[in-house]
């Protein structure tokens, strides 16, 4: 029988700025002690929770071609920006491609416990989308459809009833009666992908959509000033909001009006990164998308002002996050921590240095101002996944 894993972790915990030394055996904390204060010390935070993670660095969640090896891979890969926690997002594919994936996932998380505790569930980003050109951002229009509830039960069986979220477009055909019933079945219902109208916006909301995809996002490229669907749905509180920070989705003046707009207790951090996230600079196939990945990291539909979803994780949307809001770096870790957390109804990650608690953490360095977080470790259950 091999030893019980044990780690050791100093660093000035986040939320009470206290040095802390945290000691781990298993997949839990077993003791938590104040120590005295030097300089050199690591933050420490929980891991982090990435609701909308489409593929990394040639992994792609949407691929008919995924295997079971790319999985562990996509999750030791995002752990090196402290995500210890994610959905993999499913996009707009062919209803075969979807039901194949899910069912591949639950084979990985049935096989591999490691697995099961960095997927809670899945997130489902279309195909029940706006086919206009601008909402309908890089996913396939040969692939786009109208909303069907008896599909969504097919993905629903192949995901061992694992389906946590749905992005869906309510003016598509079918798509108010299909929020409605998978709202009431605890799916957590996002608006996003959109071209509709406020009107038809605020009856989504009626129907139990609760939070916006990528919000700004996966939109025209010009929009009517004021009656228009980002306006009515960053008034609207009943929506929580996801948004990319990482600089190039949205300007810092947007940033920082949305979270006055919405307040930070409704906003959450995504990092919505693609495929050839971290890829070199080049000129890629995704699908049926020709995706150009920039020198500093971006990835464009080639030939268009659209991005073709993220290339940076979230260790850039936290630093960049508090630098365009100007909030301290603990609010903009809860957009990432606490707020996903309890949308999808796991522990309290403000409470998550005690003893007793799951051992889902990260160290890691910060300089005011700075791009990015500099990651030191990542440990996940007890387990150390990044360095």
């Amino acid at each position: 029988m091999n030893p019980e894993r044990r780690l050791e972790l100093e660093g000035i915990e986040l939320f009470t700025g206290k040095p802390t030394r945290v000691e781990t055996a298993g997949e839990s904390i077993v003791s938590v002690q104040e120590i005295d204060f030097r300089p050199t010390l690591p933050f420490l935070a929980p891991g982090f929770i990435d609701l909308q993670v489409n593929g990394y660095r040639g992994v792609d969640y949407s691929s008919e071609s995924l295997d079971e090896n790319e999985i562990e891979t996509l999750i030791c890969s995002i752990a090196a920006s402290g995500t210890t926690v994610h959905l993999p997002t499913i996009i707009t594919r062919p209803r075969e491609t979807i039901l194949r994936n899910l069912s591949l996932l639950e084979r990985v998380r049935a096989g591999s416990p490691a697995a099961a505790r960095a997927i809670p569930g899945y997130h489902i980003e279309g195909p029940f989308i706006s086919p206009e050109v601008g909402p309908r951002g890089a996913h396939s229009l040969a692939n786009v459809r109208d909303a069907d509830y008896d599909e969504f039960q097919l993905w629903q069986q192949a995901a061992g009833g694992r389906i946590k979220m749905l992005t869906i477009a309510p003016e598509v055909p079918g798509a108010i009666s299909l929020i409605e019933r998978v709202s009431r079945e605890g799916i957590l219902v996002a608006i996003g992908h959109t071209a509709a109208s406020p009107a038809t916006v605020r009856d989504a909301i009626m129907a139990g959509a609760r939070l916006s995809t990528h919000l700004g996002n996966g939109s025209h490229a010009m929009l009517p000033r004021l009656a228009n669907y980002v306006w009515e749905q960053l008034a609207a509180d009943e929506l929580s909001a996801g948004i990319i920070s990482d600089g190039y989705h949205l300007p810092p003046a947007v940033v920082k009006t949305m979270a006055r707009a919405k307040s930070l207790a409704r906003l959450f951090l995504v990092s919505d990164v693609a495929v050839h996230g971290g890829a070199s600079p080049g000129i890629y196939q995704w699908s049926d998308t020709t995706v150009e990945v920039f020198a500093d990291g971006h990835l464009g539909v080639h030939g268009t002002d659209f991005l073709a979803g993220a290339g940076h994780l979230l260790d850039r949307d936290v630093a960049l996050f508090a630098r365009f809001v100007g909030c301290p770096l603990a609010d903009a870790v809860r957009l990432c921590t606490l707020n996903p957390a309890r949308l999808l109804g796991l522990p309290d990650s403000e409470k998550f240095c005690v003893e007793g608690a799951r051992a889902d953490l990260v160290l890691f360095d910060y300089a005011t101002g700075a791009d990015r977080l500099s990651i030191r470790k990542t440990v996940q259950a007890g387990r150390l996944l990044f360095g």
